[in-house]
């Protein structure tokens, strides 16, 4: 343990209890990936919805701003996305797909071409091979896509609790 550890820190049980509110909802999404891909659908619908919100907010505060109008315009369309998203689930489930699915995509892309720079190293070229195929199995296989967002979801949410948890207790 380090010297920036506190010892005397008081709120400790905050690392604790999120901690464990982490663990469990990792462990949830493992064991209910279908509810958990329809909530994190969701989610994406509403934080679409939140920016648009502060984005029509940062308007009303920012009367002198000369990109008024624009962000007006996305606000606007973050709201009516948001909404829509909120309502029609599997649209939020294909977007989420389509958002991660490009994600990977582009780094696979990224990656082959950054073997170029290195003398097309087979690692990188075999690593992008296998990003991009993973990317297209995300992107046009809707239940591979779905299990895998939820299963990395999980585990990373797993991950975090152990960590949190692990923390509450070294600040005790």
């Amino acid at each position: 343990m380090g010297p920036l550890v506190n010892r005397r820190f008081r709120y400790w049980w905050i690392f604790l209890i999120r901690g464990l509110l982490f663990l469990l909802l990792g462990v949830y999404m493992l064991a209910s990936p279908a509810d958990s891909f329809a909530a994190l659908g969701f989610l994406l619908g509403f934080i679409v919805l939140l920016a648009g919100i502060g984005e029509l907010a940062r308007i009303i505060s920012d009367r002198d701003a000369a990109s008024r109008g624009w962000h007006l315009i996305l606000g606007i369309i973050d709201v009516l996305l948001g909404i829509m998203l909120i309502g029609h689930l599997a649209a939020s489930e294909l977007v989420l797909r389509i958002i991660v699915g490009a994600w990977f995509l582009f780094r696979g892309l990224s990656m082959l071409s950054f073997s170029s720079l290195t003398g097309r190293s087979w690692t990188l070229v075999a690593g992008g091979i296998l990003i991009v195929l993973f990317a297209l199995l995300i992107l046009f296989n809707p239940v591979f896509g779905a299990v895998t967002i939820v299963l990395w979801t999980g585990f990373a949410l797993i991950i975090t609790g152990i960590f949190n948890i692990w923390l509450g207790f070294l600040l005790k």
